[in-house]
């Protein structure tokens, strides 16, 4: 498998980080860039300084992706913002981390960025070919290789990384849907993202150049829902609004076809309404027979004045010591609510980046192998993932060129129709079942949560009324439950019952009672087994719980036992509790868990126990991330993946 040929289509971020990371390993690479430029859209990016990445943690990043972040969870496991520093500074580009650690090349220069890039590939014999792609090439269903206006160019793997539609003068045509449209893939619809809006509202026009700093905004829909709110810069326009917080806040306003928004802008953050009422009073009272339009040039930027006056429908001359007590609270309301309606965006052509693309369900995210086609990897813009502002874009760029790269250098695979199981067990609160979701994300897998399944049966019983101790009640009504799993778009595991999702409801303190009691019934267990090992067999899975290594799935292919101390546990649930406002002491939480330990070890039925062949991993002194490293590592051995 190595010296495969490969090709490349696109010479934009995430297309030089595929081609390197592929002839990194060994690949013959051919890069096909119509443009008398590699990287000519990075040379645009943070007006010419590129924001290279953003200087967090792995959470951190996947939070500042509002769109399908999930599927980039192993894309980040393999390479994250960190090693896209250590990359850059290794090609001999210094980086320094600024405010709200955006990370830039220390030149301020982003040919600097595209210039090691292609150095880079230079000295790997990428070999770059002035061509547009026209169709990716297959034979019997795999991919054989790229036909371009000028040439075929034979491969074995075809890497797409052609952006989206945005800034079309650099070359971002979107012909990389109508070549995976045409291999059947599903195209989300592309629109701007990151994008400024437009009103219809004169004002804008009207105070236009107006910057607002340290501002909060709220973008609300038709029924007054809450879509985004952050703090930072706006900018008025001739049009409508832009800067940093209107192209955040545009990624989440995405159906204007049927929604009205409208932003509300607090233009005083720091002061509540009764701070903000005795500023109003103490520069009336100081200065009474000041115009009152005086008085507001100190609370608001000048050119916010006439506006302001206007919507309050006060004259320009009227004196401070007319002002009505109406009209002051009017004052205070317009201050911390000043609101600009919003029509739509502008065209996509300005956007930043391009929202939608290929649908990320039919990519493999431990691979960006298309589900359809063997042979065929998606890396950045192309696809259906979009962030905010902040470096996080070109992450998402180098990650998934990264991975799609590295996913063709070769060795030993388990391939797609291979399944392999994942057995993860251990005591409550041991993080059985946050890295377990973390790690399937990671490597492209199904994710079964067993405790979910148990507390579907616990809710399903509570919602009957029916004592969850009394084994026959429950018994009784196992065959009418109705019971079903199914998963997202995302990969997230769904729970219905009798054809409704319960998924949250589950998740109510009381179901854990619930939850623990239905789950010591053997009848109860006789008949979620079988559902559970029907996922195995239908799916690569990972699945968490109490006896999934012993007797749920004897036989799988890797059994981990998660354990840390009795105490650590406990803090780890009272933080979790103390963050979703249901906060208990922590001498209850502990007693809670040296109790639920004792219960599960001791239990007549399937007790917990580490299965003989299972390896045991302490998350006691380790951090998530750490956790999920050790976890991953532990899998892709065992599994020799």
């Amino acid at each position: 498998m190595n010296h495969k040929r490969i090709a490349v289509v696109g010479g934009g971020a995430a297309g030089l980080m595929a081609a390197i990371a592929a002839a990194e390993g060994g690949g013959q690479v051919t890069l096909l860039e119509p443009n008398d430029r590699l990287g000519k859209k990075l040379n645009i990016t943070g007006k010419g300084r590129c924001n290279v990445t953003n200087n967090c943690s792995r959470e951190e990043l996947l939070q500042n992706i509002p769109r399908n972040g999930r599927f980039l969870y192993g894309a980040f496991a393999r390479f994250d913002s960190r090693d896209a520093m250590a990359f850059f500074e290794k090609l001999g580009v210094p980086l320094k981390t600024e405010r709200g650690n955006r990370v830039f090349p220390q030149s301020d220069c982003a040919f600097d960025v595209s210039g090691a890039l292609r150095r880079r590939c230079e000295r790997l014999g990428v070999k770059w070919v002035r061509d547009r792609a026209v169709s990716v090439d297959t034979d019997g269903g795999r991919v054989c290789g790229v036909t371009g206006q000028q040439g075929t160019y034979p491969a074995e793997a075809v890497i797409l990384a052609t952006g989206g539609v945005s800034y079309p003068a650099t070359g971002s045509t979107g012909d990389g849907y109508r070549m995976a449209a045409a291999l059947g893939h599903e195209i989300v619809p592309p629109c701007g993202s990151l994008v400024p809006l437009v009103s219809g509202d004169d004002a804008c026009r009207r105070m236009q150049g107006l910057a607002l700093k340290n501002v909060e905004l709220t973008a609300l829909n038709g029924k007054n829902k809450v879509q985004f709110r952050d703090f930072g810069e706006l900018l008025f326009t001739h049009f409508g609004v832009s800067g940093p917080l209107v192209l955040s806040a545009s990624a989440h306003l995405r159906h204007w076809d049927r929604e009205q928004y409208r932003l509300s802008i607090d233009l005083k953050p720091a002061l509540d309404r009764e701070k903000l009422e005795a500023r109003i009073l103490r520069d009336l009272g100081e200065n009474p027979n000041r115009d009152f339009e005086k008085i507001l040039a100190g609370l608001v930027p000048h050119s916010m004045v006439p506006v302001i006056l206007e919507r309050l429908e006060i004259p320009a001359g009227l004196k401070a010591n007319s002002v009505t007590k109406a009209q002051r609270r009017a004052l205070e309301e317009l201050l911390k609510g000043f609101t600009v309606s919003v029509t739509g965006p502008r065209p996509v052509a300005e956007a930043i980046v391009t929202s939608g693309g290929v649908k990320v369900n039919q990519v493999q995210p431990s691979t960006m192998e298309s589900k359809l086609t063997p042979g065929l990897y998606f890396a950045g813009e192309i696809l259906d993932v979009d962030a905010y502002t902040g470096g996080f874009n070109l992450q998402i760029a180098w990650s998934t060129g990264h991975l799609a790269g590295t996913s063709r250098r070769g060795g030993r695979r388990m391939s797609m129709a291979e399944k392999y199981s994942v057995a993860i067990d251990g005591p409550s609160g041991a993080g059985k079942s946050t890295l377990a979701k973390a790690a399937a994300a990671a490597l492209g897998i199904c994710y079964v949560d067993t405790g979910a399944i148990y507390r579907t049966i616990g809710y399903g019983v509570y919602r009957r009324g029916i004592n969850p101790s009394d084994a026959g009640a429950v018994a009784a009504v196992l065959p009418d439950m109705q019971l079903e799993m199914r998963y997202d778009q995302a990969g997230l595991q769904r729970m219905m019952l009798a054809g409704e999702d319960v998924t949250d409801q589950i998740r109510l303190p009381e179901m854990s009672r619930y939850a623990s009691t239905v789950s010591a019934i053997p009848a109860v267990r006789d008949f979620l087994l079988e559902l559970q090992r029907e996922q195995a067999r239908r799916h690569s899975v990972i699945m968490d719980g109490r006896d999934i290594g012993t007797v749920v799935l004897p036989d799988a292919t890797v059994k981990i036992f998660l354990t840390a101390a009795p105490e650590v546990r406990a803090m780890r649930r009272f933080r979790e509790l103390e963050q979703r406002g249901t906060s208990q002491p922590y001498d209850q939480v502990l007693r809670e868990i040296v109790d639920r330990d004792y219960a599960d070890t001791h239990r007549a039925i399937a007790p917990l126990r580490r299965a003989e062949d299972a390896v045991e991993l302490d998350t006691g002194a380790l951090t998530f991330e750490e956790s999920l490293r050790l976890l991953l590592e532990t899998i892709r051995r065992r599994a020799k993946l």
